[in-house]
C-alpha cells in the first residue's frame, strides 16, 4: 500500500496543537534549563551519546502483543493447547507475525524508532538457556527495525508484572536468586547482539512491581533499592560482554516505570530511583511510561484543558528529576488504549497524542505510542488502523512537514 502525501486543514491543525497548551506557551518552544544536544550521528570510533540518540529517534512505536505474548502463567494455554512453536507465541494475543514491510511503512511515514518488547521466560529451559529458535526469531525482527535506518529498543517485558508467571520483581529479600536469573539472561542477548551498531539499544526491564504487584509506587520501601540494584547489575552485565557493548546505550527504568505524580508515594519512584554508575559517561537513559490521566478517554472520554495541564506536570517532574541534570529520558509507552476507532475518538485521542509529543519534544524526549496505530489484521495489510491519532503524532513532532496517512483531516468543534 502506498501513502500519500495529503493537505491537512489548518483549522483541524491549531485546535489540536492548542489541545496541550492551557498555559499560553507555544506548542513545541524550548523550556528554560533544558541542556542542549549534539544530534550529529556518532563516527565509527565511537557510539554517539545517549542524549543524541534519544533525540534522533523523533517519534516511535511499540510492536505490541507480539514478542512478549505469553500465557501469563507457567504451562498456560499456549503450552497446553499449541504446538509451542515461536509463530504460536508470537500470534498468541491476536497480531500476525512481524514483518519488514510493516517496519517499513513507519520508516515511511516518519517514525524514527521501533520499541521490541520481548518475553522471555517461556523460552527458557531449566538452566535459563534461551532456546535458539525463539532467539534467532528475536534478532530476525531486531533486523527489520534496524534494516530500515530506525533506532530498535530490545527488552526484557513480561517477565515483570503483576501475572503470576512474572518472576523478576522488585523483591529485596529474593535479590540475590533472582538476579543471578536476571543476568545470565542478559548475558545471553548481549553476547548475541554484541557487535551491532549504535541504533540497537537495550532495556533492562519494563514494569518492575514488588512482591505484592502493586502499581504506583512499592508496598514496601526495600523495593526500592530491589529495583535500584538490578538498574546497577543490568548496567554491569551489559559492559562486562564487551565490543560494541562497551559503549552502547542501555535503557533502566524506575519502580514500575512510573513517571511520580501528587498521589500517595508516586513521586518516591523518581526521588529514590538512582541511575546506576557506567564505565562509558554519557550512555545510559531513564524511561518512563504514561497513561495519565489514568483512563481519561474511558467511554468516550473527551480531551481537556485539565488533562493537558497533568501532562505539563509530568513532564516538568522528569525534566526536573533527570532531563535538567543531564540524563536522557523516553516515554517508552503512553497511548489513550480506552479510546475505539471512530472518528470521533481518534479526534480526541489525536489531542491527547499530540500535547505528550509536543511536551516531550520541549524536553527533547522521545515517546512511543502503544501499539493502537497499525493493529490486529490491520498489520497484514499495512493499513492505518488509527489513522488520525498517528497524523496528530506526526504534525506535533513534524509541523507542516509531517507526511500524511491519507485519511481526510477533520474539523474540530
Amino acid at each position: 500500500m502506498k501513502n500519500q502525501l495529503y493537505c491537512c486543514l489548518a483549522a483541524a491543525v491549531s485546535l489540536l496543537s492548542a489541545a496541550c497548551s492551557p498555559g499560553g506557551e507555544s506548542v513545541g518552544e524550548a523550556v528554560a534549563g533544558v541542556p542542549s544536544v549534539i544530534v550529529s550521528r556518532s563516527t565509527d570510533a565511537a557510539f554517539e551519546s545517549a542524549a543524541a540518540a534519544v533525540v534522533n529517534m523523533k517519534v516511535g512505536w511499540n510492536l505490541g502483543n507480539t514478542l512478549e505474548s505469553n500465557s501469563n502463567e507457567v504451562n498456560g494455554w499456549i503450552e497446553k493447547w499449541t504446538d509451542r512453536s515461536v509463530k504460536a507465541y508470537e500470534t498468541a494475543w491476536g497480531q500476525p507475525q512481524a514483518t519488514r514491510q510493516l517496519m517499513h511503512e513507519f520508516r515511511k511515514m516518519g517514525f524514527g524508532a521501533i520499541r521490541v518488547p520481548v518475553t522471555w521466560w517461556p523460552h527458557l529451559d531449566a538452566d535459563t538457556v534461551i532456546n535458539e529458535q525463539w532467539m534467532a526469531r528475536v534478532e530476525e525482527v531486531v533486523g527489520y527495525v534496524l534494516d530500515e535506518g530506525m533506532y530498535c529498543i530490545l527488552n526484557i517485558h513480561h517477565d515483570t508484572g503483576d501475572q503470576s508467571s512474572c518472576w523478576l520483581r522488585a523483591d529485596a529479600g529474593n535479590f540475590d536468586a533472582l538476579n543471578a536469573r536476571f543476568v545470565k539472561i542478559w548475558q545471553q542477548i548481549a553476547g548475541r547482539f554484541r557487535d551491532y551498531d549504535e541504533r540497537l539499544l537495550f532495556e533492562g526491564y519494563n514494569e518492575m512491581l514488588d512482591v505484592k504487584g502493586q502499581w504506583n509506587f512499592p508496598s514496601v520501601p526495600t523495593a526500592y533499592d530491589a529495583v535500584n540494584g538490578y538498574a546497577q547489575s543490568f548496567v554491569n552485565t551489559v559492559r562486562a560482554t564487551g565490543g560494541n557493548n562497551a559503549k552502547r546505550n542501555l535503557i533502566v527504568s524506575t519502580y514500575c516505570a512510573g513517571n511520580g505524580g501528587n498521589w500517595g508515594d508516586c513521586n518516591k519512584v523518581l526521588s529514590l530511583f538512582k541511575v546506576p554508575t557506567d564505565t562509558a559517561g554519557g550512555h545510559l537513559v531513564v524511561e518512563v511510561h504514561s497513561y495519565n490521566p489514568w483512563q481519561w478517554d474511558k467511554e468516550h472520554g473527551k480531551w481537556t484543558a485539565a488533562n493537558a495541564a497533568d501532562i505539563h506536570q509530568m513532564f516538568a517532574r522528569l525534566n526536573n528529576h533527570f532531563v535538567s541534570k543531564g540524563i536522557p529520558v523516553i516515554v517508552g509507552e503512553y497511548g489513550a488504549i480506552e479510546s475505539d476507532t471512530t472518528e470521533t475518538d481518534q479526534v480526541e485521542a489525536g489531542k491527547y497524542a499530540a500535547c505528550i509529543v509536543s511536551e516531550a519534544k520541549k524536553y527533547n524526549i522521545a515517546t512511543f505510542y502503544w501499539m493502537g496505530l497499525m493493529d490486529g489484521a490491520d498489520r497484514a495489510k499495512l493499513k492505518w488502523t488509527r489513522p488520525i491519532v498517528t497524523d496528530s503524532i506526526l504534525k506535533a513532532y513534524y509541523g507542516d512537514a509531517a507526511l500524511s496517512t491519507g485519511i481526510r483531516a477533520v474539523v474540530l468543534d
